[in-house]
């Protein structure tokens, strides 16, 4: 049996005004930025991107449901920044 590592979504900068949700795997170098499901499409929306406070709603309301408070998120996020892969 394997257990599943923990995780979280936090907003991540896209380098201007913009966030997307990304996924942050505790203890495991980056994060999985969440996207449309085809990019070629013109026609999808990219729901996972916008301004901070709509990432973060987003990011808050999942993490709700895992069960991750704030505290933990950000402990999970600095887990990823070590650089460390288990």
């Amino acid at each position: 049996m394997t257990l599943e590592k923990k995780h979280c979504f936090t907003p991540v900068n896209q380098g201007n005004e913009d966030y997307r949700v990304s996924k942050v795997i505790e203890n495991e170098s980056g994060y999985y930025p969440l996207g449309k499901a085809n990019l070629n499409d013109p026609f999808e929306m990219d729901k996972f991107i916008g301004n901070y406070d709509h990432a973060k709603s987003i990011c808050d309301e999942w993490n709700k449901h895992l069960g991750v408070s704030q505290d933990e998120e950000l402990r999970i996020v600095a887990s990823s920044m070590g650089g460390r892969n288990e």
